[in-house]
């Protein structure tokens, strides 16, 4: 099974129409804020407790809200609703066996196997049989159904990147294979278009080829006689969270079209893990079979070791105590922010465990000789940390309300942390071209912290006049993504030269961050750096600006390429 394109494809491209879900649930949590059938925010005054319009309380028959048997954790309420509806509105194609439910691969045979799942399966089964009233002889097709919903279904997230729920595709998006170095990315639609708007979009569409299938065939026409197909029987299309695949790098004729299924800034064993579990199946894609590793992996669970009798650092190699002095590091920042998500610890304690991992490293003898280690900057257990350390900061910023000054500097530390793991994420993105969809969030946050920062406590009323660079301005052009690269650097040359004035003023009072004499280059001394001249913190309001500025502006040409939209926060510097 896959999907593959029967022309090049550029960069930046919307490659399949947006699909509508076979089936689909939000997750509990957003039932009552959310439409159960668009994903969108209900209104102030619903027309049905659970939709959003009275076209959508048309979509779903079935009661929403059946009282679940306890014994089915750890399946969710969402995918027993998912699967309900799959059965309850379409017609369920499946053969004799339980292996392909619409086409769709179900992984029964081995989710079946796992004693974890298959136990809360079969009362779920049972359960989703009673409701529907089924007359079969067993609950064969039930279990399968779920199997396929757990397989197949993708989460659903809204533009600021928060989970709603989950939505299951037909083979158009869920035969679409996964790599650890996709080259497409997908999106979602949560407002209602209409069936022209869709069959409008679908003829826009490049040319894609979708195998294993009764017969190879053109996706173009293959998508435009299914929408004309369900318009003409009266079908209603529109509804429901929709996908859209996009390109995130060019694609050849005949190249595989392929997407993340995880998360991608992980090293390659977590990410074998993950997909285990998730999806039973081991990643063969090239990131994961390279040897030696590629360099993002190798970065994603690099340690730094000091030289002996030197004072740089240089990514050490060497196996002898380094697995088990990473495992103490790791578990003791990991520790720390698990605490901190469930809240069993204050911030500032938070704040100084991790820190001082970072700070301090570990010392360890290799070789007979003692060496200090410290987590690689771009670590990904550093990275989960430098989120952790953005937010506990700037929740202390609260705490700290009725003290403006100490508020300030919490305020001050969040952005240096946020603008610090933006600069991680392009190092990385800089090496491989699909972590474009992590750098252009955290470059988005790093902007936001900083021009909270500016405008928070600014005590000039002429900082509210918008810092622009007409030099990056200029960037914007209806050129297509063949520039990318060119526009990348003149963005990320203004950020470093920049960031030069501003960075020490954003760390002062920070030990760890102090190490580095630029966010922008991780090799770093344990000799002090040249401290520049304090400057008072109204004096560094425009700087901050102008770097809030080009963080925005970055993270709007990642957006643009990866979702094909435009940030709100960077169109108030074009005015």
């Amino acid at each position: 099974m896959e999907v593959l394109a029967a022309e090049d494809i550029d960069i930046g491209t919307d490659i399949i129409p947006p699909l509508s879900p076979l089936a689909s649930s939000l997750y509990d949590s957003f039932l009552s804020t959310h439409c159960s059938s668009c994903f969108s925010l209900l209104p102030q005054s619903p027309p049905h407790p659970l939709y959003c319009s009275a076209a959508c309380s048309l979509t779903n028959s079935l009661i929403d809200l059946p009282q679940f048997p306890p014994e089915i954790s750890p399946i969710l309420p969402s995918d027993i609703r998912t699967a309900l509806r799959l059965l309850n509105s379409t017609t369920v194609v499946t053969s004799s066996s339980p292996h392909r439910i619409n086409g769709l691969l179900t992984n029964h045979h081995r989710i079946m196997a796992d004693s974890s799942l298959s136990v809360a399966i079969q009362t779920a089964a049972s359960f989703i049989s009673t409701v529907l009233r089924s007359n079969r002889e067993n609950t064969e097709l039930e279990e399968a159904v779920i199997c396929s919903v757990l397989t197949n279904a993708v989460e659903v997230q809204d533009s600021a990147g928060l989970a709603l729920g989950i939505a299951l595709y037909d083979s158009r998006f869920s035969w679409i294979n996964h790599s650890c170095s996709p080259n497409s990315c997908y999106r979602f639609v949560t407002k209602t278009t209409s069936f022209h708007d869709d069959l409008a979009l679908a003829k826009t569409i490049p040319h894609i080829i979708i195998t294993n299938t009764e017969t190879s065939s053109n996706l173009e026409s293959k998508a435009l006689s299914s929408l004309q197909e369900q318009f003409l029987q009266g079908r209603r299309v529109g509804y429901g969270p929709k996908v859209i695949v996009r390109s995130i790098k060019r694609i050849k004729s005949g190249e595989e079209i392929t997407v993340s299924y995880m998360n991608l800034l992980q090293p390659t064993g977590l990410r074998q893990s993950d997909l285990w579990s998730k999806y039973r199946f081991m990643c063969n894609c090239g990131r994961c079979v390279a040897s030696p590793p590629a360099y993002v992996d190798s970065i994603l669970e690099g340690v730094l070791a000091l030289e002996p009798e030197k004072t740089t650092v240089r990514l050490f190699h060497g196996t002898t105590n380094k697995d088990e002095a990473v495992g103490k590091m790791s578990d003791h920042i990991q520790g720390a922010i698990d605490d901190f998500l469930s809240d069993n610890i204050n911030r500032k304690t938070c704040c100084e465990r991790i820190e001082t991992v970072l700070h301090h490293g570990i010392q360890i003898t290799a070789d007979s000789q003692p060496r200090h280690l410290w987590l690689h900057p771009c670590h990904h257990v550093a990275l989960d940390a430098y989120i952790t350390l953005a937010t506990a900061y700037k929740i202390r910023t609260i705490d700290s309300e009725t003290d403006m000054g100490k508020a300030f500097d919490m305020r001050r530390i969040s952005a240096a942390y946020s603008f610090f793991l933006a600069c991680a994420s392009h190092h990385l993105f800089s090496t491989e071209p699909s972590f474009a969809m992590s750098a252009a969030s955290f470059w988005k946050n790093a902007g936001e912290s900083l021009l909270d920062l500016a405008m928070k406590f600014s005590t000039d009323s002429s900082v509210e006049t918008p810092y622009k660079c007409t030099k990056c301005l200029m960037l914007e052009t209806p050129d297509s993504y063949r520039k990318i690269e060119e526009k990348s650097k003149q963005i990320l040359s203004c950020v470093t030269e920049i960031s030069q004035v501003v960075w020490s003023f954003l760390t002062r009072g920070c030990p760890y961050l102090e190490k580095f004499s630029s966010p922008l280059d991780f090799s770093f001394t344990t000799t002090p750096r040249n401290e520049r001249e304090e400057s008072n913190k109204d004096q560094m309001v425009s700087v901050i600006l102008l770097l809030s500025f080009h963080c925005l502006l970055y993270a709007d040409l990642l957006t643009d390429l990866c979702y094909g939209q435009k940030s709100h926060l960077v169109s108030r510097y074009r005015m």
